[in-house]
């Protein structure tokens, strides 16, 4: 077991490239993030000589139901109380004209899916849960509470595009994403909880019915 090289200094530093990784001028979604996959595998296995920090636990009958609940009260949630309340606090909604493009283009909806879950669904959790939580409890130790909320910052951050609206509903997310996490320590559950929802929203999007978000806060 590499043990300097989970000393809280190169946790540090490792944790941040990741970060990094994601705004690299060499690659473009959604390259980057595979990109950063195999970073995270390469960083984690080096560190450990396996891959047991990332929760790559098994899935069951039992997981897939804790999946199908926690997507199903997470959806509603956001949807229907902080959506419109983060809409009404700021008195706008969160942009997200950028996914009207593939209104009706079913290739580029199959497309958007693919990048999706490797993007999101995938790396996103990777990065935000499995490999924040890992080296963030080997910088500062076993502080869940911190923890949960810088993962959150983090993984809000790279959402600016979107408004302020959709900065703090990302923020939300990764609230409930990492309370997720900790609770279960099982990658695959945020993965498919993730993918879930953005499987939604860019069939919303498909469909034509993505101010259905917009709707909501007025």
């Amino acid at each position: 077991m590499n043990n300097w090289l989970r000393n809280k200094w190169f946790s540090l530093l490792f944790l941040a490239v990741a970060f990094g990784l994601i705004y690299n001028p060499l690659t473009k979604f959604p390259f980057t993030f595979g990109v950063i996959i195999l970073y995270i595998l390469g960083v984690t296995f080096w560190q450990d000589s396996n891959l047991k920090s990332l929760n790559f636990n098994k899935l069951g009958l039992k997981e897939f139901r804790i999946v199908a609940i926690c997507y199903v009260v997470l959806e509603l949630l956001m949807d229907f109380v902080f959506q419109p309340a983060v809409s009404w606090v700021f008195d706008e909604p969160a942009d997200y004209s950028a996914f009207s493009i593939i209104e009706g283009n079913s290739g580029l909806y199959v497309k958007w899916l693919f990048n999706m879950w490797l993007s999101a669904a995938i790396g996103e959790e990777l990065l935000f849960r499995g490999f924040a939580f890992a080296q963030l409890e080997r910088i500062i130790g076993n502080k869940k509470t911190i923890i949960i909320l810088v993962s959150a910052v983090l993984f809000s951050l790279p959402h600016l595009y979107q408004g302020i609206s959709g900065l703090v509903m990302t923020f939300i997310f990764g609230i409930a994403f990492a309370l997720i996490y900790n609770k279960y320590r099982n990658i695959w559950i945020n993965i498919l909880v993730h993918g879930l929802i953005d499987t939604l929203f860019l069939t919303l999007s498909y469909t034509g019915h993505i101010e259905f978000y917009n709707l909501l806060g007025k």
